[in-house]
């Protein structure tokens, strides 16, 4: 590994850790001068089409319906198709094109049960032209990763913050990076109240982090994959052995981790994962063949896809310790 690839590697773990670093700090950080940490920097954001946005608290905001829909699709639809048919949507959150067992991933969100309901019941006829089939599952929680929200839902939906802490939010969702200085005149409010309502939202957790989410992946292949088991009261080993994978497969400070999405679910599907892999072919032996091997006792029944595609929003890859970060789950007796 050249020295250039790991102060890269090193800038897009301090990004998704804090994407509002300084280059001062950054500088420090990787032991080099601002100019060189400013031109990697630069060199990254745009090789990468590196976003800069943030993580939120979505049930502190109010955002409590939160889905996951796998689809099927018997006609082939265009990618520019589905982005026409979901630009206005304001319950898709994103969604993303697929080739293999299914063919469209969808991210939904509401602030209302019912509009959510309401929602789910009209999406066959949305796509009835493509023949469809929908396996609807909630998102409660995820192991690790997230799913970044766009600034209009945000906008839309947030709530249980005043309008002019929506307003913050939606900003610095949009550019999270963005200046105090340049916050203020966005939004008419002086620089210290833009530092204090900040920390507020931030102490209280309604940011979780400032973050960011890469347009453009490094590695050709990257793995949709929707799982379900027949649990047993010893499969929380196979959880644990499946979450010590998760955390060795990168054993370096890779450019992106390579389990980007580890979320388990409720309803048609009880996880689904999103992985990057350099080929088809490493994706199914440590992807897809790792995940059945392991769960062999719980009869996996596993569904997966290559995403081609963005519909909608941006993609949810950046680089984390998964170690410090990923999300352990306490096991009641079965």
């Amino acid at each position: 590994m050249t020295i250039y690839g790991f102060k890269t590697r090193s800038i897009l773990r301090e990004l998704s850790v804090d994407s509002r670093i300084s280059i001062t700090d950054l500088a420090k950080k990787l032991k080099c001068s601002r100019i060189t940490a400013s031109k990697i920097l630069n060199d990254t954001i745009e090789r990468y089409q590196v976003k800069f946005g943030l993580e939120v608290d979505e049930d502190k905001l109010g955002i409590t319906q939160r889905h996951l829909l796998i689809i099927k699709l018997e006609k082939k639809p265009k990618l520019e198709e589905l982005m026409g048919l979901f630009a206005k949507d304001e319950f898709v959150n994103c969604a993303f094109l697929c080739k293999g067992d299914f063919d469209l991933i969808i991210h939904a969100l509401a602030a209302d049960p019912m509009d959510y309901i309401v929602w789910e019941s009209l999406l066959p006829g949305k796509l009835a032209d493509y023949g469809v089939e929908i396996y609807p599952s909630q998102l409660m929680l995820t192991n690790f990763g997230y799913l970044p929200i766009n600034s209009t839902t945000l906008s839309s939906m947030a709530k249980n913050v005043s309008s002019k802490d929506k307003e913050i939010i939606t900003l610095l969702n949009t550019d999270s990076r963005i200046g105090i200085s340049e916050m203020a005149s966005k939004l008419n409010i002086s620089r210290t109240t833009i530092h204090y309502r900040m920390y507020t939202l931030f102490k209280n957790g309604f940011i979780k982090r400032f973050t960011i989410s890469l347009g453009r992946p490094p590695l050709n292949y990257i793995l949709a994959y929707a799982t379900n088991y027949h649990f047993n009261k010893t499969s929380r080993l196979r959880s644990m052995q499946m979450m010590e994978y998760y955390k060795q497969y990168d054993d370096e400070i890779p450019l992106l981790n390579t389990f980007q999405l580890l979320a388990p679910m409720s309803g048609s599907y009880r996880f689904l994962g999103v992985a990057l892999f350099d080929s088809e072919s490493v994706a199914i032996s440590d992807g897809i063949k790792a995940h059945k091997r392991i769960f062999n006792e719980e009869r996996v029944h596993l569904k997966s896809a290559k995403i081609i595609g963005i519909v909608k929003g941006v993609y949810p890859f950046r680089n984390l310790d998964i170690n410090n970060n990923y999300r352990r789950f306490t096991w009641s007796k079965l």
